[in-house]
């Protein structure tokens, strides 16, 4: 009776995740400039990929990518850096996401989504002020 009164920890981390992930998207969006967009699109993936091949991709190992994460997020927070801040936010949601599975897909396919079209955008700006010169 008492297990059924908290509900299921996976399902309401994950709904909040799919909460928390667009609407610090959206946040950064209305406040960065593209080139800062980009730079923090580029963060993300580094530090997912990092969190990858050095950790692995099984929740176990997540977990304590999660926790390594979490100290850096904290540097970036005492450094004052908002982007890096943000980005670094976005990372541990991922994890996290990773962590709850399939219920937290679209966190993870908006920080996907959000981390391609800013590198796409990038790339872009790239190719055009490449061909100008």
């Amino acid at each position: 009776m008492i297990f059924g009164l908290f509900g299921d920890k996976t399902e309401r981390e994950s709904k909040q995740l799919n909460r928390d992930a667009p609407s610090i998207i959206a946040e950064a969006e209305k406040l960065y400039a593209p080139a800062r967009l980009r730079a923090m699109a580029e963060t993300i993936t580094e530090y997912i990929d990092r969190a990858y091949k050095r950790y692995g991709t099984e929740p176990i190992d997540l977990r304590r990518a999660h926790y390594d994460f979490r100290n850096l997020h904290k540097e970036t927070r005492r450094k004052n850096d908002q982007v890096g801040l943000s980005a670094m936010t976005l990372v541990i949601i991922y994890i996290r996401a990773e962590i709850a599975g399939p219920m937290a897909d679209p966190a993870r396919a908006a920080i996907k989504t959000f981390t391609a079209t800013w590198l796409e955008v990038g790339e872009a700006q790239d190719g055009a002020s490449d061909g100008v010169a």
